[in-house]
C-alpha cells in the first residue's frame, strides 16, 4: 500500500491581488498555498500553520520585507524564504544585514521561474 505524499505548504506574502490570483492559478495544483497580504498576517500564518517555504514580497503595506525577514529569522531560522522584489539592488542590503534567504527573484518574472525556485528548496 502506498501513502499519498503530503503536499508542501507554501506561504506567499504578497499584497497585490492580481499577483495572488496568478500564484493561485499557477501553484494551487502543486502546493497547499497560504496567502498573507501584510507582514502582520504573515507572522500570524507562520504561527498558525508553519509553511515548508515562504515567498516574500519586499514591499508590503504595513512593513518592509527586510524587517519581516528579520522577524521570521527570530522564530524560524531555517525556513526557506524566497524574496520577490522590483529592485535588483536588494542582495547587498541582505548581506550587510546578515539575513539568510534562499534566493531572490526580480519582478517581473515568469511564474515557472518562481516555481523552479520553490521546488529547488523543498
Amino acid at each position: 500500500m502506498t501513502h499519498a505524499k503530503r503536499r508542501r505548504r507554501v506561504l506567499i506574502v504578497e499584497d497585490e491581488p492580481a499577483l495572488r490570483l496568478s500564484y493561485q492559478r499557477a501553484f494551487g495544483p502543486r502546493y497547499d498555498l497560504v496567502f498573507a497580504s501584510t507582514g502582520a498576517e504573515a507572522l500570524e500564518q507562520l504561527e498558525l500553520q508553519p509553511p515548508d517555504v515562504a515567498v516574500l514580497d519586499m514591499r508590503l503595506p504595513d512593513t518592509d520585507g527586510i524587517e519581516l525577514l528579520r522577524r521570521i529569522r527570530v522564530t524560524q531560522p531555517d525556513l526557506p524564504v524566497i524574496i520577490t522584489t522590483a529592485y535588483m539592488s536588494i542582495e547587498p542590503q541582505l548581506k550587510v544585514l546578515n539575513l539568510p534567504h534562499s534566493g531572490y527573484i526580480v519582478k517581473p518574472f515568469r511564474l515557472d521561474e518562481l516555481g523552479a525556485r520553490i521546488d529547488a528548496v523543498l
